[in-house]
């Protein structure tokens, strides 16, 4: 099973490998340097008692600081969905899983770049501990269970 602090940590190394930026899974407001801040939408859809379908929508946000003048270079913002593109396309690694990207989608407004994409991978129900029977008894006779 994949947690979701795995998927975490893979996009929080995979951004700063290509980007000088914090990456923040939580609002941060006050930042005054350019930051990811990165939104996870999980959906799980029970395929059997043991497999289930996920799909999680990322949505990144890349905010940047203004310039002396108070201006965003765009150009910056560009460049950006270009190097994304790179890194995330056509697979993604997770761990030791490599998931294709199938899509990826863009847009700049009000000089911040949101950047989306989704995964869709197939996992294993975590097991629950079953606890073995150790003797049953049918009509008298008794047959040890922990053999086999």
């Amino acid at each position: 099973m994949m947690a979701a602090v795995e998927i975490r940590s893979a996009l929080s190394a995979l951004l700063k490998q290509h980007f000088p930026y914090a990456v923040y899974f939580t609002n941060n407001a006050s930042a005054d340097k350019g930051y990811f801040h990165i939104e996870l939408a999980p959906k799980k859809h029970v395929v059997d008692r043991v497999i289930y379908e996920r799909e999680i929508d990322v949505m990144m946000e890349l905010v940047l600081p203004p310039d002396a003048r108070g201006r965003i270079d765009r150009a910056k913002l560009y460049e950006a969905v270009d190097t994304l593109d790179a890194a995330l396309l056509p697979v993604l690694t997770i761990g030791d899983r490599h998931i294709t990207v199938q899509e990826t989608s863009s847009r700049i407004v009000d000089e911040v770049l949101h950047y989306s994409f989704s995964i869709d991978f197939a996992d294993a129900m975590p097991e629950e501990p079953v606890e073995m029977m150790g003797e049953l008894s049918i009509n008298g006779q008794t047959e040890n269970m922990m053999e086999e």
